[in-house]
């Protein structure tokens, strides 16, 4: 079993509607037929909210958000500030999640399905989504060499599988992110409903559901990382299925200078290990520790937007301003 994160290059064929505005920026709505082979009902359209400046725009962003639904109108805060200070800024919804959850499922929820084709089945057609998404912003000239990919949590686990396959992206950020799938999945106290499936006999295939083969396969397996040179090599490995779509796996293939990782100290929902394990798999990037949990970083969305234009080499005192204004939309858009 393999993963297949390859999809047919075309022009992209889509729909656009302003949905609102505000002061500085105005929000479209984009969607399109998704790329990937096989879609889950439910998830066929991939769904881009595009933040884009009033004024001359100086980068561009693309925003991953992370399990289920909560974090998402945090992120669309930042899509507006980020987009007021110049950044052309795109919010794309993951399958699986929000308004793209798929028939009969949870937001959320099958990305770590006791099923792991499922699960697989999900990650391939986010990477495919986030890759077809640059297609798109490319095509309509708005994906600049100024660019970052910004992953929170599963945003950014996809970000990294993205990285490992695409040369486009010129700045990778990564908000409370871990690696090593076997422990996220026994020990996560979010991810409780997978454990529950695996108490009811689910997760027999490839063992998932037995957690102490599963941890050790995963131990040997990830040793055999170091001798891979490629993506495809990898993939094609006799390595565990689930450590091919884990970010353990495609993180030696990310550009170590590119990528920043921000950790939350007291984040319960990745056990730290997970963290660890993910920052040194990565080359040991520039890592920023910060006092705070696993969401309760949305109070400060001014300090990271600050962060990020900082990254982007946006020195403006004027720009930095517009992440304290209001965003709020207007009635209209004209």
């Amino acid at each position: 079993m393999k993963p297949d994160f390859e999809y047919e290059k075309k022009e992209i064929e889509f729909s656009s509607g302003y949905i609102f505005k505000g002061k500085h920026y105005r929000c479209a709505h984009l969607k399109y037929d998704s790329l990937y082979k096989n879609p889950e009902k439910g998830t066929e359209i991939v769904e881009v909210y595009n933040f884009s400046p009033r004024e001359e725009t100086v980068g561009s962003i693309i925003v991953l958000h992370g399990l289920g639904t909560v974090n998402i109108p945090f992120l669309f805060w930042m899509g507006s500030h980020l987009a007021s200070a110049g950044l052309q800024a795109s919010i794309m919804i993951l399958p699986g999640n929000y308004t793209r959850t798929a028939h009969h499922s949870t937001s959320g929820k099958d990305f770590f399905s006791p099923n792991i084709e499922r699960l697989t089945q999900f990650w391939e057609q986010a990477v495919v989504d986030t890759r077809t998404t640059i297609d798109l912003l490319e095509q309509e000239g708005l994906w600049l060499k100024n660019n970052c990919l910004f992953g929170y949590c599963l945003g950014g686990m996809v970000s990294i599988i993205v990285n490992a396959l695409e040369n486009r992206i010129n700045n990778s950020i990564l908000l409370t992110v871990g690696g090593n799938m076997a422990k996220i999945m026994w020990e996560s106290p979010v991810l409780k409903y997978t454990r529950r499936g695996f108490s009811k006999g689910e997760g027999k295939t490839k063992f998932l559901n037995d957690k102490e083969r599963l941890k050790k396969v995963f131990i040997d397996d990830t040793r055999k990382l170091s001798k891979f040179d490629d993506v495809e090599e990898m993939i094609n490995s006799d390595i565990h299925p689930l450590l091919k779509i884990d970010p353990l796996a495609f993180a030696k293939f990310n550009d170590t200078k590119k990528t920043t990782m921000i950790e939350a100290l007291f984040d319960k929902a990745l056990p730290i290990q997970t963290r660890k394990q993910l920052w040194k798999a990565l080359g040991k990037p520039k890592r920023y520790i910060v006092p705070m949990g696993h969401v309760s970083w949305f109070p400060f969305e001014y300090a990271l937007g600050k962060f990020i234009l900082k990254k982007m080499g946006i020195k403006s005192a004027r720009k930095k301003l517009r992440l304290l204004e209001s965003t709020k939309p207007e009635q209209s858009v004209k």
